[in-house]
């Protein structure tokens, strides 16, 4: 006889892969994404899902200005100096997240003396 399931693992089980109206709008409403088996998935299901992840990769110079603070001219220069590695397409230039957490932890750092 098998162990019966726990009510916690049921509901994960229901919010997560139910196609039921409510759940549907539970995941929506709080951002989550429904567990993808990709042995089910089709090619075409697969490369979205690759491609999506690789563009979420990058952000463009809106979003570096909001998220540091910082004015177009100061990520103009951080740019100009090399500090900064982008790319431009079509005119428009992103950044990869991944550079901007490194130049934000090679910057990291304590005053000494304050204790």
């Amino acid at each position: 006889m098998s162990e019966p399931r726990k009510l916690g693992d049921i509901l994960q089980d229901y919010f997560q892969n139910s196609q039921e109206q409510f759940a549907i709008e539970f995941r929506r409403h709080f951002g989550i994404q429904p567990i993808v088996n990709l042995d089910l998935a089709s090619e075409k299901q697969i490369s979205e899902m690759a491609e999506k992840a690789f563009l979420e990769d990058w952000i463009d110079n809106q979003d570096v200005m909001q998220r540091l603070h910082i004015s177009i001219r100061t990520l103009q220069t951080l740019r100009s100096n090399g500090t900064l590695p982008y790319t431009r397409v079509n005119g428009k230039i992103y950044y990869l997240r991944k550079d901007i957490e490194d130049l934000l932890r090679k910057n990291y750092g304590r005053k000494e003396g304050n204790k």
